[in-house]
């Protein structure tokens, strides 16, 4: 009897320590799930994002630079290239959607980013025909505003938009060399990328010496009047260029904390990220140039001879090409910056580049690759909504 009731004793003993074992068990996963019930309701599920970036631009087409400003620019005037750079830079905006479910490494994301600028440029010049004499004096010929040597107006308007919207899935892989709040995130996706620059110009000159009226030869006060003749040039030219394209991208991004922590309010982080992508699209360029050439002559004795008193020749030139070809387009670039990070806010600074190597046809009668290269200082605000 006695053995029995030992042998009840032990099996009473085993059972409450199993069900003690299984109560600390059960109390510690409730804990666990609790502590991971809390994490999930203190990060928000859905982030959007709005800012900007000042951006530089590099990727100049080429300058159209008619005959007649050459010759021009070899007797002193201005250079017509001087009027047609293209905007240097630009006010980008952006924004963004990122989605990442509870409990979940993986998130959903969308952006976009806008940019457009112009410049406008006009300069005049002209020379006034001096003879310097022996003594050094400088002599106006036919008085100070008699004679106007040559003449060059210029004038040039360029705009251009870029646009870049991004669609891609990411999961946080983590940093095994920082502990506490440190990210890291690998994303795949798809880039669209659209790129357009138009200019117009109107450049007028005449290179050779001329006269504000006839020319006259005086000669013991008696003024005889002979054959004089101008030369005027005019150009006209419309340059369109564009690129589509999209494709696969792949981009790296994380974030370390350089001051506070994930349990504070409020923490300081460094942020960095990485991209790249291979854009499938057309090229195209719409370019056309006209430039007159008009030579006046007035003729005092040609009625000796039977010919008109002025006559006036015109000289056109015109040329349209329209190029469209299909490309690759390689593209990278990189950010590095600072964020201040609330539980559901974040204010960030840094510095951003992105480059498209080829995207553009910057030529006038032959194709030209241009790479387009986009960077500067950016800032943004993100709100965090929901968990």
């Amino acid at each position: 009897m006695s053995e029995l009731n030992k042998t009840n004793a032990r099996v009473s003993l085993r059972h409450g320590l199993l069900l003690t074992v299984s109560v600390t068990a059960l109390l510690g996963m409730v804990g666990d799930l609790s502590a991971k019930a809390d994490e999930s309701e203190s990060r928000p599920i859905v982030w959007i994002e709005l800012g900007g970036q000042w951006d530089h631009m590099s990727g100049q087409a080429e300058s159209f630079v008619p005959p007649f400003t050459v010759l021009g620019e070899q007797h002193g005037l201005m250079s017509a290239a001087d009027v047609q750079s293209a905007p240097r830079s630009s006010i980008d905006e952006n924004g963004s959607i990122s989605f990442q479910p509870d409990g979940s490494d993986w998130k959903l994301s969308a952006s976009i980013r806008y940019g457009r600028s112009s410049a406008k440029k006009e300069r005049q010049q002209q020379t006034i025909a001096t003879t310097t004499l022996s003594n050094g004096h400088v002599l106006y010929i036919n008085g100070p505003d008699g004679y106007i040597d040559r003449t060059a107006d210029y004038a040039a308007r360029s705009t251009e938009s870029h646009a870049i919207l991004d669609f891609t899935v990411g999961k946080d892989i983590g940093l095994g060399l920082w502990r506490g709040n440190a990210s890291s995130q690998i994303a795949l996706g798809v880039r669209f990328a659209q790129f357009t620059a138009k200019s117009s110009m109107e450049l007028r000159g005449d290179p050779y010496p001329h006269r504000a009226g006839p020319k006259y030869f005086s000669a013991s006060h008696v003024s005889i009047p002979f054959n004089v003749y101008y030369q005027f040039y005019k150009a006209r030219p419309v340059l369109e260029r564009d690129f589509r394209g999209f494709g696969p991208s792949l981009s790296w991004s994380g974030s370390v904390p350089v001051v506070g922590s994930h349990d504070e309010d409020a923490e300081i982080t460094f942020d960095w990220g990485a991209n790249g992508a291979i854009l499938f699209g057309r090229q195209k360029a719409q370019i056309h140039h006209n430039t007159t050439a008009d030579r006046i002559a007035y003729l005092p004795f040609a009625p000796l001879s039977g010919k008109p008193k002025y006559s006036n020749d015109r000289y056109v030139n015109n040329a349209s090409f329209h190029r469209s070809r299909s490309l690759v387009v390689p593209n990278v670039g990189a950010l590095a910056g600072m964020s201040l990070k609330f539980t559901n806010a974040k204010v960030s600074l840094g510095y951003r580049a992105d480059f498209f190597f080829g995207a553009m046809d910057g030529g006038i009668d032959t194709r030209k690759s241009a790479t387009l290269g986009f960077y500067g200082p950016f800032a943004s605000v993100s709100i965090g909504i929901g968990g």
